[in-house]
Order: C-alpha cells, then structure tokens, then sequence
C-alpha cells in the first residue's frame, strides 16, 4: 500500500530534536499526543526512520508483551520500543507495571534505548486524588513525567495543504481529500476516511449493525478497556433495538449479518469494528474485536447522559472475561444508583479473580447502608472468603465496619460488631497486611486499650523499590561519597540527573526536606539546578519549592517567570501567580486568567475566581471576578454557567435577608434558573441544582426529573433527594436507599 506524501510542520522539528537528544544520552521518553486520525503515527515514525534508521524496532501489543519482552533481556543492540496508542496499554491489567518495567529499563539500559509512545491528549494527564487510585498509576505517571512530549497539531496550515496538493498531483484520492481538507485545515482526517465512517455510523442503513457498534462504543465509554468479546456484542445490541426491530430479526443471521456491516471498511480504509491479535500472537481473534479509535473518540462523548439499556450491564456480567473491566463497569453502574447491577459486576469481577473489586462492593455497601444490614454483612462475607490477598479484602471489610463502630452508627448486629471487627483486621494483620494493622491499633486505641495496640507486632516492610533519586537523598543525609557523585552527575547534566531530579518528590514527604538539608551538607549550589530540572519534568511540587527558594531570595520576577510558564496548564501555578499580581497588576492578572482559558482550562480559572465572589470580599474583586465569569458563561462554558448561577442564587439570599427587593430578586433567580437550563445537558451540577431549586418551589414532578438525569450521568449521591421528590417532599426512610434503580430507572424493590 502506497503511503501519501509527508509533510514535515514545526513540531516534526521538535519531535526530531528530542529523539536525537534522547539517542545521544543513551536512554529517555518521548511521547507524541494528539486526537485520534491526526497523524501521531506517522509522524513518529518518519521522525524514527530520520533519526535512528539503524536502530531496531520493538513493538509490543499489550503491556504483557511488553513487559515478557523486557524480561526476556532482547534489548542487545540500541533499540526504539514503538508503544503505539499507549492510553490503551498503560490501561491494562498490567500496565502499571509495565511502566515500572520502563522505568528500570531507562535507568540502567543494557544498550542505547529510546521509548516512543503515541497517545491521545488527556489520557494520563494528571494524576488522580484517590490515593489506591494513585497508587494503580503512579508508575505511570513517573514514566510520563520523564517523557519529553511533543502535541501533535489537529489541522495542516494553508502552506502545509499547498506543499501537500504539490507532492499529491496524480493521485486523484489524495487530491481530493486536500481539497476537502481546506475548510478546517484536517487533512488526516481525510485520509483516514475519519468523516465518512462517522457519516456511516451516525446515518447507518443497517439497523443491527448500529445497534452492534453501539454497544461497543457504551462499553468503551463505561471504561471496558480490553477486547471486546462477540458473545458480549451479540447479547448487549438487543437492548439497542427496539421490541419491534428485535421481533424482526433471523435468529439464524442477523448477528453474523450485523458484525459484516460493522466490519466492512469505508473507501477500503477503515472499519467501525476490527479485528484484534489472536491471544497466541498468530492471526486473527476468532472471537474478539476492537472498536475504531475514530468512532470511540467522537461517538462516546454523544452519549453522555444517555440509560444502558439492561441487556448490556448482563451481557457484560455473562460474557465479559476481564474482571478489571467488570470492576470499572461496576463502579459506573453504582455511580448511576443501580445498585443491584453494581453488586452483580463486582461479584462477576472476583469470580474473574479480581480480588480488588471486593474494595468498591465494600464501598458501595457502606455509601447504601446496606452494610449496617445484618443480610448485608452475610453477603460480603461470603464474597471475602473466596479469594486470598494479602488480607486486602479483610482489611476493607473490618476498616468499614470500624468506621460504623467508631461513629456509634446503628447496626442491625449491635452486640458482635466490635469483636467481629476486631476478629476481620487481626485476621488481616496475620496475612501481614499494613492496612489492617494500622486500622486495628487506631480501633484498639479508640477504645482506650492502649496496651493492646501497643503489643501489636508490625508486618515487615517490603522491600523499597529502587528510587532513582536516592543517590540525592544519601547526599542530602550528609553521605560525603553520595554528595561527591551527585556533583559529578550535576556537572555533566546527563539523563542520569535528569532522572534524579524527576524523582526527588516521589519517595516518601518525610524526604522532600532534601534542598534544605543539602545546603546544609555543604552543596548549596546544587539545590535550584535540581529543582529547574525536575520543575521541567513536570513536578509540582518541585516548582513550588523553586518558587519559594527564588522568592528566599528576593528574586520575584524569576519566581514569576517559573509560575508564568505553566499557570494556564497548571492550578497551583495560576492560582499563585494571580494572587501575587491582584490587585495590584489588574492587566497582567487579566492576561494570565486569559491565557488559562484559551488553553480550555475554564475549571482553573473559575477555581482562582470562585473565593473573590463571596460574601464579605472588596466591591471591586466580587465585580471583577462576577463580570469575567459572566463572559465566559456567555460563550457556553457549562461550568462558568453554574458557577454563575450559584453566584446570583447566594446573591438573593442575601437580598432576601437585607431588603425586600421583590423584583431583583426574581431577576436574579430567572436568570439563574436560564443559566442552569442552558448548562443542564453538559454539566452533572446543573441538573442536581435545577432539581433542588424545583423541589423549593414544591414542583416534586420536575424536582424528580432532574435528579433522575442527574444520577443518569453520575450523581449517586441524588438518589435520597429523588426519593424525597417522589414522595412530594416527604424525606425517605433509612432502608428505602438500600435498592437503588433498575437499569430502566424505575425504583427496585426490596433484593
């Protein structure tokens, strides 16, 4: 097949630029993001037959592959490690390991040793705030951090579309796809028949072959990861067609039929449905298939909002073979207040042998009471006693029920509960479990048997692994030998300070002291090259300290400079950075607010905003800050809609306590309650809010409806206030949350 012509743009230059840099040093990262159809791919590779032609290529299709290939010590000559679409292999069972694989590797590579990964734009951003979620990625976002990133651009300038249509005469396909390129710039997309396979999907003329991609693309935006089984398929597209569609089918044929359609490529490029690597590395999967990258990434967003119908949360609990996917769908099905279903995920996850699903069952027992249940409590012990983990499960289940004994909560099994939970975490702890041995001396202390916690014997610590930056640490320790290498690294600048300084704040905060003790040690100057280096990995919590060592030093300006460089990307940075320049700097604070935005990060800028609304601040910063949310609702950002709408709904709270200004009032509300309507199909907060606001007003009807499509996209916690809605304000009583909805959104009784 005959590649079009490439066209180099400016960040080929830079792309090409790291991996020189990366080659020249031995080892190091380098990361192509980009939407899907923009030419990440390609670019990588013209860039890797640039730099590196001689170089072999390793490329691996899942994070086991990867990580077998490691192990197996194959890396003998200087070698580029190809991690094509690697959001979907860090997501993998095993992707964070292999992201510590990587991290080993880079660190002591057995020859020259490049990474180069293409990826969508947002995946991996940044990490969350659970820390056993942290903990599932933290490798992975140690390796992303090393990586140098170039962004792919979406669309070719107009000189790009000319030298292309150049380079392209005589090929009428190619031609004809730079000329429907020039109204947006998006000409891979063209190539790629992106367009025409969404025009395929979304006008499709095959009701069951919709019906089936439909189905995958609800199972990728629930967080299915893995390939996605036929039998899953076949079993979840009924429930995207309606009775009389359904009655009109062959039983014989209409899946083999519908799968056909799905597969079938458009202008012999693209399929919404493809085939995936057979299990043994040989062929085609006979039973599994994938989903188009291009139908996932703008077909999932659509569906925001929109009920899984019941055939796909039982098609997945029947047919999907990944317990990690059936723990990601259980936590949506939970999110959305169907309970019942969430249960049956988590129990199918660990008969998968998942053992951690049985944290969120825990979890969503604990969040509905179920748990204080005497049957709710026989259900998840039941579950416990299938698996072993290290006392993991153990641990979660005595630390809920700690919790309920600890707040005086009312149980149905009042007299046991303390020595039950006692009986779970001290068989946890003989498993050798930190967790459970932390919670049961915290129980035993609570009920002041002080001496009992104190006789607890601890569970050994794991071995550490290895951290890049502990050479820094010995040295900061006052290691005279330590401190002599750490210097003779920082003169040469190699990738081995690099790697030091990316991981000077991921060991434990107990060592994050480091700049203080090391100027200490006698190697002040050591200090700010450190943190710049790892401030450009990425590290905030390094630019923080590089921020206050600068302003130590009465160097405000280079401190501004560090924050200005990151503040319309990063909170923390433009957060500081507007409260250093308001309100003495109004333009300067302006622009930085500006530029935030224009990169789409809207939450940033109303989160520095947000406090200079509140009662009691300064007339000037409430007028400010109320006009440039007002600007920014008016060109359609959901979040400063309700932002807004929040600001004027406290605004006649307090006109109603001080005058009776009838009129503003009313204004107030009306435009509050346009501003929510207007965010309601895009922002989860809206339609809680719309829903409390009618429920004010005493309309229990439209009250429902709003926290039903609140709890539809996510918001479990709305489900009391619609029983109350349903019940014309009559608050529910304790049990009546234990049920939650059908998947059709009708009330469950009693199960």
């Amino acid at each position: 097949m005959k590649l079009p012509p490439y066209i180099e743009r400016d960040h080929d230059g830079q792309l090409r630029r790291h991996l020189r840099t990366v080659a020249d040093k031995g080892a190091g990262m380098v990361v192509v993001r980009g939407d899907s159809c923009t030419g990440k791919t390609r670019s990588a590779w013209e860039a890797v037959t640039a730099c590196v032609p001689d170089w072999q290529l390793l490329y691996p299709k899942s994070a086991a592959g990867l990580r077998s290939c490691l192990q197996a010590n194959v890396l003998t000559s200087p070698t580029a490690i190809w991690l094509d679409n690697a959001h979907y292999l860090f997501a993998e069972a095993d992707g964070n390991r292999a992201a510590e694989d990587l991290l080993g590797l880079l660190e002591q590579p057995p020859a020259p040793v490049i990474v180069l990964a293409t990826m969508w734009p947002t995946v991996f951003d940044a990490q969350g705030t659970n820390p056993k979620e942290k903990g599932r990625t933290r490798h992975i976002h140690s390796l992303l951090d090393l990586a140098r990133t170039v962004h792919q651009p979406r669309a070719f300038d107009t000189p790009a579309l000319n030298r292309f249509e150049d380079q392209a005469r005589g090929d009428g396909q190619w031609t004809q796809a730079a000329a429907q390129a020039r109204a947006n710039g998006e000409l891979c997309q063209r190539l790629a028949a992106a367009p025409e396979l969404l025009d395929r999907y979304r006008h499709a003329d095959h009701t069951s072959g919709k019906a089936v991609v439909t189905a995958a693309v609800e199972a990728r935006r629930l967080g299915v990861r893995g390939p996605l089984p036929l039998a899953f398929l076949e079993h979840a597209a009924l429930g995207y067609l309606s009775p009389d569609q359904c009655r009109k089918l062959d039983r014989q044929t209409w899946f083999t039929d519908a799968l056909a359609w799905a597969r079938t490529p458009v202008k012999d490029v693209v399929s919404c449905l493809q085939g995936v690597l057979a299990p043994d590395g040989i062929g085609e999967a006979a039973d599994m298939v994938d989903l188009s990258d291009i139908i996932e990434q703008q077909i999932a967003p659509e569906r925001w909002g929109i009920k899984p119908p019941a055939a796909l949360w039982q098609a997945a609990q029947s047919d999907l073979t990944d317990g990690s996917d059936l723990e990601t769908l259980a936590l949506q099905a939970f999110a959305f207040a169907r309970f019942r279903i969430a249960r049956g995920l988590y129990v199918a996850a660990i008969d998968r042998g998942t053992s951690s699903a049985f944290e969120g069952l825990c979890f969503s027992y604990t969040e509905t009471h179920r748990l204080r249940t005497s049957q709710g409590l026989k259900e998840l012990c039941a579950q416990v006693d299938r698996f072993r983990d290290g006392g993991a499960g153990l641990a979660d289940l005595g630390t809920a029920l700690m919790q309920l004994a600890l707040a005086g909560e009312t149980v149905e099994y009042a007299d046991t509960l303390r020595p039950f939970t006692e009986e779970l975490l001290t068989r946890a702890c003989r498993e050798r479990n930190k967790d459970a041995h932390l919670a049961l001396e915290h129980f035993l202390q609570a009920q002041g048997r002080h001496r009992d916690a104190k006789a607890l014997t601890p569970p050994p610590e794991p071995p550490a692994p290895h951290n890049p930056a502990q050479l820094l640490h010995d040295a900061a320790a006052g290691d005279a030998t330590a401190l002599e290498r750490l210097r003779k690294v920082a003169d040469r600048q190699n990738e081995t300070f690099h790697q030091i300084a990316a991981a000077a704040f991921t060991a434990s905060p107990a060592l994050w002291s480091w700049p203080t003790k090391l100027a200490r040690a006698g190697a002040p100057e050591l200090v700010e090259p450190l943190l710049r280096a790892a401030t450009d990995s990425g590290d905030r919590q390094a630019r923080q300290r590089l921020v206050s060592l600068l302003d130590d030093q009465e160097r405000t300006p280079e401190a501004e400079v560090v924050l200005r460089a990151v503040s319309a990307t990063d909170m923390y940075a433009l957060n500081t950075l507007f409260h250093r320049l308001w309100p003495h700097r109004p333009r300067t604070a302006r622009e930085v607010l500006t530029e935030a935005a224009q990169a789409g990060h809207i939450l940033n800028v109303l989160t520095v905003l947000r406090p200079l609304t509140y009662g009691g601040r300064l007339p000037r910063d409430r007028r400010f800050a109320i006009t440039a949310i007002r600007v920014l609702a008016r060109l359609g950002y959901e979040p400063a809609q309700v932002q807004l709408a929040r600001t004027l709904l406290a605004e006649t709270d307090e006109l109603e306590e001080k005058t009776p200004h009838h009129d503003l009032i009313a204004h107030k509300r009306d435009e509050a309650h346009q501003l929510l309507r207007q965010a309601a199909p895009c922002h989860r907060e809206a339609r809680s809010l719309l829903g409390r606001l009618a429920e004010q007003e005493d309309n229990y009807t439209q009250a429902a409806d709003w926290y039903r499509q609140a709890i539809d996209v996510g918001d479990y916690e709305m489900f009391p206030s619609l029983l109350q809605a349903l019940r014309q304000g009559k608050p529910p009583d304790e049990d009546e949350i234990l049920y939650g909805l059908d998947a059709d959104g009708s009330l469950l009784p009693p199960w």
